[in-house]
């Protein structure tokens, strides 16, 4: 799979639709149909995070507890699983309007480890089958997270592993949530240097850091797939 493939065109037009005025409510299902196809084709190759989520308001809470655990900052998880639902349910509306590559038998993926020090293409992450989906992001919890690779870590993992659990269906079944408590588990070891202290004006100032993109996700593991002990695991309370 080459990341200069050419994305299949739409197909033709088979039926009229209707003319619609952008800013306007449409009047009618042709007006409607107007927008879906207007925005069906301005489907973005790649989409930029909003750095806008990585900004913690002041938070009072204490790094850690009269029993010495650590807490993580209210404002910092209300604020990450706020944003990253929001991006979720913006990827399943692009995923209705875009046409899915993978008909019939599943296409089979090959990836190296190079693949990941490139961003993810949103059209081929919206593409993908649930089958697929995970079959990726197994690819990377096993080799390119794995502990005894952590010297050659592809530069934009971490984008690929949100861009993943962006499309990934809930409920999660049981196997599938494996592979993603596998990755949580490798994202909290590679977070370790912020877990160890949580303080939200150190996390503030950590938003570049690739560190600081590790603890989001593992963030997004336990609080948005619900994965609370993983935070037991490591040691960590939510307030």
């Amino acid at each position: 799979m080459s990341e200069d493939e050419d994305i299949d065109c739409y197909p033709p037009q088979a039926l009229p639709i209707g003319t619609h005025t952008a800013g306007e409510k449409p009047q009618d299902g042709l007006q409607y149909l107007s927008i879906v196809h207007s925005e069906a084709a301005h489907i973005p190759d790649v989409m930029s995070v909003d750095r806008s989520m990585f900004d913690l308001a002041p938070d009072v809470s204490t790094p850690r507890n009269q029993s010495g655990k650590l807490n993580f900052p209210s404002g910092l998880i209300n604020k990450q699983v706020h944003k990253f639902s929001k991006l979720r349910q913006y990827c399943s509306r692009m995923q209705k309007l875009h046409p899915s590559k993978l008909q019939g038998d599943e296409v089979e993926l090959s990836f190296s480890k190079k693949t990941f020090d490139k961003e993810p293409c949103l059209s081929l992450v919206l593409s993908l089958s649930q089958i697929s989906l995970f079959e990726v992001l197994d690819y990377v919890q096993d080799v390119c997270l794995s502990a005894e690779e952590k010297s050659r870590i592809p530069t934009c993992v971490s984008s690929w592993v949100f861009s993943l659990l962006c499309v990934a269906d809930k409920p999660v079944p049981m196997d599938y949530m494996a592979i993603i408590r596998s990755v949580g588990r490798r994202c909290a070891v590679l977070s370790s240097s912020l877990l160890t202290s949580l303080d939200p004006q150190s996390l503030a100032k950590s938003s570049d850091d690739p560190s600081f993109q590790y603890l989001v996700l593992f963030i997004l593991v336990c609080h948005y797939f619900e994965q609370f002990d993983l935070l037991e695991e490591f040691g960590v309370i939510t307030p």
